[in-house]
């Protein structure tokens, strides 16, 4: 058995999935083993025959078709043979010894179910990978709002995105952390039933509460250092593809309210959520339709 499985999905993401896969090679591991294994979501830029070519250690299973993430998250769960599951994104770079920190970690704190690596911009700026909970002002000063870049050290703003924690340096509980470099004892993450394979977009947050539900702890490791491309492994979305993400993040976001809130079926804050959700989505898909027909013009 080895110490770590390295869980990744990709789709379409070849030259992203090499970086992400070399970065494993060339990591720190002090000892430590660990098994890499790839879900391809049907892919059609042959990052499999680049795998079987350049990786043959890494385990592929080939879905053919696009099963989302949190369904194949699991699939690569089921697949592993080790002491803990570390997902990570496509796009991303590992960086010196940031999973075997982790793996040191949680061998040392029983109580913590999941801990989350500091995510950062190929620039080395913060993705504040460990947040707060999100809540009614965090759609207005969300991490990529406007109104955020505009008063990034409000005190609300330092709040959700743990701020003051990050700068400390040590790691820190999180009400949730990224999916994109994420480790976790199987126990915690089965006990859960592993990601919620009803959602696309939220599914960290909603595990981190179910976890937070069932007494074990959700921390970040502010010295487990990944780089994360962000949404960059797919390349560029045509329309089509931006409207599925735009309306499925939205759709997200008021199931992960619903739950997170613990409001009742009838409360009037679902609905004044919602009535703000959509016509968020609304706006947004708007954008994308116009930038989409300039781009193509």
């Amino acid at each position: 058995m080895t110490d770590v499985a390295i869980i990744l999905v990709g789709i379409n993401a070849r030259d992203f999935v090499k970086g992400c896969i070399d970065s494993l090679q060339k990591a720190e591991w002090r000892g430590k083993t660990f098994e890499a294994i790839y879900i391809d979501n049907g892919s059609k830029d042959d990052t499999c025959k680049m795998l079987a070519a350049e990786f043959p250690w890494v385990q592929v299973q080939e879905n053919g078709y696009n099963a989302g993430y949190c369904k194949a998250a699991n699939q690569g769960a089921r697949l592993a043979k080790s002491r803990y599951y570390y997902f990570i994104n496509d796009d991303t770079i590992v960086l010196d010894d940031a999973i075997a920190l982790l793996v040191e970690f949680m061998d040392e704190h029983p109580e913590v179910a999941t801990v989350g690596s500091r995510l950062l911009y190929p620039d080395g700026s913060e993705q504040y990978s460990g947040r707060g909970f999100p809540t009614f002002m965090s759609a207005f000063m969300g991490r990529r709002s406007p109104l955020t870049r505009l008063f990034p050290n409000a005190s609300w703003v330092r709040k959700y995105l743990c701020k003051d924690q990050l700068e400390k340096g040590e790691p820190f509980d999180a009400d949730w952390v990224s999916a994109a470099g994420q480790i976790f004892r199987p126990a915690d993450f089965w006990k859960v039933q592993g990601y919620d394979e009803t959602y696309y977009y939220w599914h960290e947050a909603i595990i981190c509460r179910r976890l937070a539900d069932a007494k074990r702890k959700v921390m970040l490791h502010p010295k487990s250092r990944v780089i994360h491309y962000e949404g960059k492994g797919s390349g560029v979305r045509p329309y089509k593809s931006q409207k599925f993400h735009i309306v499925d993040f939205h759709r997200g976001a008021y199931r992960c309210f619903c739950e997170l809130s613990r409001t009742g079926k009838f409360h009037p804050a679902r609905y004044v959520v919602g009535g703000l959700l959509a016509a968020r989505a609304a706006f947004k898909l708007a954008i994308a339709r116009v930038q989409t027909l300039f781009s193509e013009t």
